[in-house]
């Protein structure tokens, strides 16, 4: 690692359900809820690292190292206040809340009265667009929208600065990037697989899955920089040989394509 740059795992959520077995409100993705068990097992695990975990609004601070783990939920699952806020209280973890706009009151979904509580907590919110469309699908004026008006809607109900944004999907390209750079957001989350560089505004995050195992968990917060990239180039090979011999994507797809 070279001196001076300084390596995050952002950990990337969705929903938390209470069952492995549990039925999934509509619109939920059953490879993104991770069961509340296996959760607060991961949470002990992060508490047990030798690193303290870090807000995205303290990220330029001085004294934050190499491995501190950061927090993040994408989509604004009800599981977010349900769920998870009262499990990282618990362990006092910070955590930031990426919030689309448009699911806000839907069955399964936060509502406001629920995300103005979430900050009440002292939990950071972010946006995570307007109606979580594919912002590289998009025309210039919806681009905008998608970035601007989520973020003063979540500004008005909360009375505090939006600065932080999680990409829907996964999917951006400059033009994507330069329309949240000029919405004024700080920090913007993708899904691209692996550690982030404290130093840059675009960062990489690192998927938990239902199937994320107790092993890869751990590697997830301990393994460093090089391991997350030899394991996103590993899944890469994986997903080319099974379209190259099988014809077809039978195998679940990488960690880097979720969001």
């Amino acid at each position: 690692m070279s001196m001076g740059k300084i390596y995050l795992p952002i950990l990337m959520y969705h929903g938390i359900r209470k069952h492995y077995n549990d039925q999934l409100p509509s619109g939920w993705s059953w490879r993104h809820a991770v069961d509340a068990a296996s959760f607060a097992a991961q949470l002990d695990v992060i508490a047990t690292v030798d690193r303290p975990v870090v807000r995205l609004t303290d990220l330029d601070q001085s004294e934050i190292r190499s491995g501190c783990p950061v927090i993040t939920f994408d989509d604004g699952h009800v599981s977010d206040y349900l769920i998870a806020a009262p499990a990282l209280k618990q362990r006092a973890l910070p955590a930031t809340f990426f919030i689309t706009w448009a699911f806000l009151g839907r069955p399964g979904y936060v509502t406001r009265q629920q995300v103005r509580e979430l900050r009440a907590q002292a939990f950071d919110i972010g946006s995570h667009g307007l109606t979580h469309k594919k912002l590289t699908e998009v025309g210039p004026v919806e681009l905008w929208r998608e970035a601007l008006d989520s973020k003063r809607r979540l500004e008005d109900l909360l009375g505090d600065e939006i600065i932080s944004f999680a990409i829907p999907s996964g999917a951006y390209n400059d033009q994507v990037l330069q329309a949240l750079w000029a919405a004024g957001y700080g920090r913007i989350m993708t899904s691209d697989f692996g550690y982030a560089r404290r130093d840059h505004s675009v960062m990489h995050r690192l998927g938990v899955m239902a199937e994320t195992t107790p092993r890869q968990f751990r590697a997830f917060v301990s393994g460093g920089p090089w391991w997350a990239a030899r394991q996103h180039l590993l899944e890469g090979v994986k997903e080319r040989l099974n379209r190259v011999l099988l014809g077809g994507t039978t195998t679940p797809p990488s960690p880097a394509s979720i969001g």
